[in-house]
């Protein structure tokens, strides 16, 4: 088997660069390898199974949890917090997209000088005016509806989709942050709303089902790809799992092999290009694996750096009660529309920049139309909807990358026919400082909203399986990370 170009992963950046490529050469053969299985995305009875029994119709495209207590699982994690991947990542037509928030923040220009101004990593060979303008052609792409006023990071062109409006739900939040002093503004976001300019993509409803879209209006690869597919001669290949990249010498790859899971067949493609886009986790991995007579420990790896120094940004929860909620606030959508990057900011990066988002969960963690099922009377409701009431704040932070914060493969075949995961991630002195400092600047945010008792705080491994199962829908901790 040959092909022009042969793309290891089906996610946002293989579909990116593939359009990219066949805009510019159309009749360039192009491969794409997806270890994973398809799910059909914009599908009305999956939308409704969904909406009826909260199964979601990839949750076998997710890792499984690691081993604890003597039961079974998958992938080895060490160190202290622990950076889960169960639920976090999908491994299918489409990646992580499938699922994701649409959270599209763009860096800060002090971000490009991170040595320089904390001491931490290195800086960047690049400045942000550099890749600005990618980034105005990356909201495009995607579909970033977000404030084009808003002078939070220096733009040259406004957002394709405007922002999404703050809900009554903000305005305690909103309230707290004037008083305070702290800046704020509407989140920015990968779900089609009401365009700036004409455009054909479908608008988002706002029905509360994110996590099956049922019309593709918050970006997902494998809607892109699917498109891409009907209008070129792009090929795609599910179930086939990337073993290692061949090299012709240490600078030119001349093909892969990989294994059809649904034959059982080792196949080799020779290729004169080939991209590996297969995530955080899964890349380096691959060149790791990819060992030869040019390269013994794998691609780039004869200094044992190819898996070091992932990063990650922890998600903490942190939330509070009130002793009613007489406005009865209830979620108006099934995102957030209000972030503050107050604390983004150069003064705070030495000691790890952090967000706040107002999440869209319910106040009192009441499901109406459960209450309604269980026959729960209109008294009784009212009661629920008005009397006490947690009020929640979501947190992202920074930490600074480690050499022994690493990903490596396992000898071991996960359920997917891909190989487990090894991932160190620890904790150091300045982490645990900076997680204080957050909690009593997130304290002083819900004692301005109100709160009399302590702030309390959960941080935990997100998945968004899991989020999805839960009735309540209470956001937990996201895991992203990056090399």
């Amino acid at each position: 088997m040959k092909a022009d170009i042969v793309i290891v992963g089906s996610g946002i950046a293989a579909v990116a660069v593939a359009r990219r490529i066949l805009g510019a050469r159309p009749k360039t053969s192009i491969l794409i390898l997806e270890a994973g299985a398809k799910v059909k995305m914009r599908d009305f009875a999956l939308y409704q199974d969904y909406v009826a029994t909260g199964h979601l119709p990839y949750t076998d495209c997710y890792d499984l949890a690691a081993p604890s207590r003597g039961k079974p699982g998958e992938n080895l994690l060490t160190g202290s917090p622990q950076m889960t991947l169960a639920g976090t990542r999908l491994m299918m037509y489409g990646g992580t997209t499938v699922h994701w928030d649409g959270y599209a923040f763009r860096f800060k220009p002090e971000d490009f000088r991170l040595h320089t101004n904390t001491g931490h990593g290195i800086d960047w060979p690049i400045a942000y005016d550099d890749l600005e303008p990618y980034y105005g052609q990356a909201e495009d792409f995607i579909g970033v509806s977000g404030d084009s006023d808003d002078t939070t990071v220096p733009r040259s062109q406004g957002f394709p989709f405007r922002a999404f409006p703050y809900t009554l739900e903000d305005t305690l939040a909103i309230q707290a942050f004037e008083r305070l002093g702290i800046g704020y503004s509407h989140l920015p976001i990968a779900r089609n709303g009401i365009p700036n300019a004409t455009s054909e993509k479908p608008p988002c409803q706002t029905t509360g089902t994110c996590l099956y879209c049922p019309f593709g209006a918050r970006y997902n690869a494998a809607n892109d790809l699917d498109e891409l597919l009907a209008a070129s001669a792009l090929t795609v290949r599910d179930n086939a799992v990337v073993e290692r990249v061949l090299m012709d010498s240490r600078r030119r790859a001349r093909g892969v092999e990989y294994l059809d899971k649904t034959s059982g067949q080792r196949v080799t493609v020779e290729a004169d290009t080939v991209i590996v886009a297969s995530g955080t986790v899964e890349s380096p991995k691959l060149l790791q694996r990819s060992t030869s007579a040019f390269w013994k420990q794998g691609i780039g790896n004869d200094h044992d750096l190819v898996g070091a120094n992932i990063v990650t940004h922890p998600w903490i929860n942190f939330n509070a009660t009130l002793p009613a909620n007489p406005l009865r606030l209830q979620p108006e959508m099934a995102f957030p529309t209000l972030v503050s990057r107050h604390f983004d900011s150069e003064a705070e990066q030495p000691y790890g920049k952090f967000i706040f988002v107002n999440p869209c969960t319910s106040p009192n963690n009441i499901n109406l139309a459960q209450a309604m099922q269980q026959g729960k009377s209109r008294r009784e409701i009212d009661a629920l909807v008005s009397g006490p009431m947690t009020i929640e704040l979501n947190t992202l932070f920074e930490i600074f990358s480690q050499s022994d914060y690493r990903v490596s493969n396992l000898n071991k075949i996960n359920h997917l026919g891909m190989h487990e995961t090894k991932l160190h991630f620890g904790e150091t002195p300045l982490v645990a400082e900076r997680v204080k400092s957050v909690w009593a600047k997130a304290t002083e945010v819900m004692r301005a909203m109100g709160a009399t008792g302590g702030c309390r705080s959960g941080f935990a491994g997100r998945t968004e399986a899991a989020r999805a199962a839960r009735a309540d829908r209470k956001r937990v901790n996201q895991v992203e990370g990056h090399l």
